[in-house]
């Protein structure tokens, strides 16, 4: 009853839906609530918490899907001698190598994402410096789409008492990673152009063209027009 009669005050107060948060061990109230009778609908799951969305309109629910897109981050860190960050992973390797990559955590920025998976593969500590694309694919891991962004991060080097700058020596990730070196630029390139016998990989061969004509897109923290919300990250090209 106790759900039944706040559908109905819902409604009469002109409310367009209601949401249910249902904890695991209080998982027994959706069946005996009546709440799924009620025409109460899954919408997603975070830990040990059901949340469940009832659309009170006439018309066909404008709810969105919970969490539409993964977003995922590659890192291209290039040194002062020309040599390029690249990796080779535990498990299968579809090309001789690859850039760090990762997916970001919740709340967590595309640039610091970067950083972080940088660290956690090679043990480098990096700065960003802009972004030199991303695509977006579909259909991917649980059937969401993939938002994909390549990080262009500036490896942090420091100096020796002759002022030369001293490149730090990766330190491959024991449970992912098998190898971690710095790869001269040249042969990225031509492995990811597919020169010779190999495959090449079309999008990074993009990115690895755009880091040599400059194009980036640089990052602008902009005030939001909402009161009350934080500063924006903004992404421009330059």
């Amino acid at each position: 009853m106790l759900f039944q009669s706040t559908v109905l005050a819902c409604k009469m107060n002109d409310k367009s839906s209601i949401w249910v948060h249902v904890p695991m061990t209080r998982s027994s109230i959706i069946e005996e609530g009546q709440l799924y009778a009620l025409g109460f609908r899954f919408h997603h799951a975070v830990n040990d918490v059901a949340v469940l969305n009832l659309w009170l309109r006439d018309s066909e629910s404008k709810v969105p899907n919970f969490s539409t897109h993964n977003v995922g981050v590659g890192a291209f860190v290039v040194n002062t001698q020309h040599q390029i960050l690249c990796v080779r992973e535990l498990r299968k390797n579809y090309m001789p190598w690859k850039t760090p990559t990762g997916t970001s955590e919740l709340g967590e920025s595309i640039e610091d994402a970067a950083i972080r998976e940088v660290f956690e593969e090679t043990g480098i500590r990096t700065k960003f410096h802009s972004i030199l694309g991303f695509r977006q694919t579909h259909g991917m891991a649980h059937g969401r789409s993939d938002l994909y962004f390549v990080c262009r991060l500036d490896p942090i080097e420091e100096q020796d008492d002759n002022g030369n700058f001293v490149i730090p020596t990766p330190c491959a990730q024991a449970c992912e990673i098998e190898i971690a070196e710095w790869v001269p630029f040249d042969d990225y390139k031509r492995m990811v152009d597919g020169e010779g016998s190999q495959k090449g990989h079309p999008m990074m061969s993009h990115v690895v063209h755009a880091y040599e004509m400059g194009r980036m897109i640089e990052k602008k923290v902009v005030e939001s027009v909402v009161p009350g919300r934080p500063p924006n990250d903004v992404y421009f090209p330059r």
